[in-house]
């Protein structure tokens, strides 16, 4: 098939197409290219950071490097979850509230906490040769301070996906671009791993490994979500009428309590908690202290190398496919039943590559292959999900005429967080039970034979009864495509009279 003129350009100047300045386009048309890709690069920075400061690495760094012991890095995930059941709600009720000058409501937050959440994500993976009880005290605090500015940030740049533009086929598309820049940022913090166990061959400590990637991922990343500022808000909602600074407390709550009309943000909240509430423990601490595997009685190859390369490379067809998703979304019948299938497939390749095992480096492929087969479909879950919950915005304005971008994407936000704690408190919990030793890692040997007889079940099992679980409320999500479209056409509608009012307002004074 021969290719349109417009086609033959974008593919031979790919990165000219894609940051083409193209006219302001009317409500009813397509976003900019620009803004979108903008809004990808963004949040390939964000989700760095993100991934940094909340994923395994900051575990791993905790137990490893500063000698925290997993009871209290347990206790540190702990007061660090009660601290976001608080801060999220609030964070995103302000910013719902708020109204700059130029009458934004959502882009000023990224450029204000770009820079800091960039500065204390660095400063969580720094080593001041703190005693283990002092460094306990210095990442709470500094995680403390890390959220409270990245709960504004994450708010207001996934409350864009909503709020710029009035549809919802083009909030889905917006969608489609922030996954593929977040799933792009989460692939370069997973190298650590790789560094982690063969760090000593290239004469590197993990403290030196962890400020490297901290250096380039913390600061860089953060930086990078300065792109947003790019984009453009296109959908307005009236602003809160002012009140008295005593009453500040009754209009947050009341943001608050609004999400109750949003059951489509509450029923994932509970799909996370459900799916992270079972014993686990991190592929770092599954790998790292595993004997290296003869290839072909070549070459030896450690373990922590091979399951990266293995996840990125059988990993990437589903990244391939996220371009695609609204067309399989049309093809499948909706965004819902792309979940269900990404959940049922998960559930599969875990038994199933449960049963194989890892102890060949044959086996490690065979497993890796299997759960990349299931990562097409799950490649998909969160441009289904956030896609819904962009949907869920216009559900709340139509039901109280208020929009909720902020307290619903810090609620989301809240979500994650709090399931990765909940993931991670329980992992810290089952390495305390297989008796972990991170002094067995410095002196390069093996863990005991309880943790290596019940790790591996730990690592493949747990994680599938959570999936198990989670498909409880995941069934029980209901937004169908008939209620979306008559949402859709009456906020315009109002929308439509809302101006047609103010501008006959303005005409009689």
């Amino acid at each position: 098939m021969a290719l349109t003129d417009y086609q033959s350009r974008a593919l031979r100047h790919p990165v000219r197409w894609l940051r083409n300045r193209e006219p302001e386009q009317p409500d009813g048309e397509d976003i900019p290219r620009r803004e979108l890709s903008s809004l990808a690069v963004s949040l390939i920075g964000q989700n760095q950071v993100f991934s940094m400061a909340t994923g395994d690495q900051f575990m791993h760094f905790c137990i490893n490097v500063l000698r925290i012991s997993h009871v209290r890095v347990g206790a540190i995930i702990g007061l660090t979850s009660a601290f976001d059941a608080i801060n999220d709600p609030i964070a995103g009720a302000i910013v719902d509230r708020h109204r700059f000058k130029d009458g934004s409501k959502l882009l000023p937050w990224m450029k204000f906490t770009a820079p800091l959440i960039a500065l204390f994500s660095f400063l969580l993976f720094i080593n001041w040769g703190m005693t283990p009880s002092i460094a306990a005290i210095y990442v709470a605090v500094v995680y403390i301070l890390w959220d409270i500015t990245y709960s504004f940030h994450d708010s207001a740049l996934w409350g864009m996906t909503a709020a710029i533009h009035p549809s919802s086929r083009q909030s889905a598309r917006t969608v489609q671009w922030a996954d593929i820049g977040a799933s792009l940022g989460g692939l370069l913090p997973g190298a650590i791993m790789m560094l982690l166990g063969g760090g000593g061959e290239f004469g590197l400590t993990q403290q030196q490994i962890y400020f490297m990637f901290a250096l380039v991922l913390c600061i860089g990343g953060g930086l990078l979500t300065l792109f947003a500022l790019q984009m453009k808000e296109r959908v307005h909602s009236l602003p809160e009428p002012e009140r008295k600074r005593s009453d500040v407390i009754k209009v947050l709550a009341r943001n608050v309590y609004r999400v109750r009309h949003n059951h489509v943000l509450l029923l994932f909240f509970l799909v996370r908690i459900l799916e992270s509430a079972t014993p686990n423990i991190s592929q770092f601490f599954m790998f790292q202290d595993m004997a290296a595997y003869n290839v072909l009685g070549l070459f030896e190859v450690r373990p922590t190398v091979l399951f990266p390369i293995f996840t990125v490379v059988f990993g990437a067809p589903g990244l391939l496919l996220k371009p695609f998703a609204l067309k399989i979304a049309d093809r499948v019948g909706s965004m819902k039943r792309i979940l269900i299938i990404g959940r049922v497939t998960a559930i599969l390749a875990q038994v199933i590559g449960f049963f194989i095992g890892i102890r060949t480096w044959q086996a490690m492929v065979l497993v890796s292959l299997l759960d990349g087969i299931s990562h097409l479909p799950n490649s998909l879950f969160n441009i289904a999900q956030r896609s819904m919950l962009s949907d869920s915005v216009d559900y709340v304005e139509w039901k109280t005429g208020h929009r909720t971008e902020g307290i619903t994407m810090s609620i989301r936000n809240f979500m994650s967080k709090l399931g990765g704690a909940i993931r991670r408190f329980i992992a810290t919990v089952t390495l305390a039970w297989l008796q972990h030793n991170p002094e067995y890692t410095d002196a390069r040997l093996p863990q005991n034979a309880h943790f290596q007889r019940w790790s591996w079940p730990a690592f493949r099992m747990g994680p599938a009864i959570g999936l198990v679980l989670s498909l409880i409320p995941l069934l029980l999500v209901n937004y169908p495509d008939s209620l979306r479209d008559q949402v859709e056409a009456d906020l315009v509608a109002r929308r439509n009279i809302t101006e047609t009012q103010l501008e006959e307002e303005t005409a009689n004074t």
